[in-house]
């Protein structure tokens, strides 16, 4: 996949240092992450350095990090106890140093400017992980109409949208699936709160069959899992062959 370019802007969206031609050239050009690729015109290159794409041990269904003596195990103790209905977890970093505070500046300060960049990182890493022609279907997970009006947009869906390729174009159903009630913000909920909170929350567009069919969930961050297990037990009950989910951090 060809990594997009961007307009260089003047400072970094971080710490607002000037963005100098050597901080873009030497972030261009290393082969260490994609991210460093997608992200040098928006960033200096200290901002770029603590993310990490979290490829220690790892559960093979949700990403949840394993301990070393546990590393014969393939999924995590959550995974193992607990039957979640989506099949696999990928994401592109860990939600945490200054790659948390872009997600939070995109998610929650209107920089929309970010939907390109994060989108090239979702593509490149949907593209290691699928065959697009094996993906019947590609959703973001959706917003209640009130928060869509608060927010302005729905950040899932305006990643989606930037990826050009009329392949994938052609897989993507905004509204696939309906967020039929308000739910509160997840932030300060536990797993079980999560749960109960997004209980009857989404319900399957009745113009739309899933029946046999392997889904992409598009969403920003996975914390708990309980948006996604909320979606993809929908799709599943719907008779949704698999249902993997694709993010931009794990928590």
């Amino acid at each position: 996949m060809s990594l997009i370019s961007l307009v260089f802007p003047s400072v970094c969206l971080i710490c607002q240092s000037p963005l100098t031609k050597n901080d873009h050239e030497g972030a261009i050009t290393s082969e260490q992450y994609p991210y460093k690729k997608v992200m040098a015109p928006l960033l200096c290159e200290s901002c770029m350095q603590d993310f990490n794409p979290g490829n220690n041990l790892r559960c093979s269904r949700c990403g949840e990090s394993i301990y070393e003596k546990d590393a014969y195990k393939k999924n995590c103790k959550a995974c193992n106890h607990y039957q979640q209905s989506f099949d696999q977890v990928c994401f592109v970093g860990l939600y945490q140093g200054k790659y948390k505070q872009l997600i939070h500046l995109y998610k929650f300060k209107n920089k929309r400017q970010l939907a390109r960049p994060f989108a090239a990182l979702l593509q490149h890493k949907f593209e290691n992980m699928w065959n697009i022609n094996q993906i019947d279907k590609i959703l973001p997970v959706p917003l209640h109409i009130s928060r869509l009006r608060e927010r302005g947009y729905n950040q899932a869906l305006l990643m989606l949208w930037q990826w050009k390729d009329n392949h994938f174009q052609s897989k993507i159903v905004p509204k696939l699936l309906i967020r039929i009630r308000p739910t509160h913000s997840q932030t300060q909920l536990d797993r079980k709160e999560r749960m109960e909170n997004l209980k009857s929350a989404f319900q399957l567009n009745d113009k739309y069959s899933v029946f046999g069919q392997q889904i992409v969930l598009v969403d920003d961050v996975y914390t708990t899992g309980s948006t996604a297990h909320s979606c993809a037990q929908v799709l599943k009950s719907h008779g949704a062959a698999r249902v993997n989910v694709l993010t931009l951090a794990r928590a």
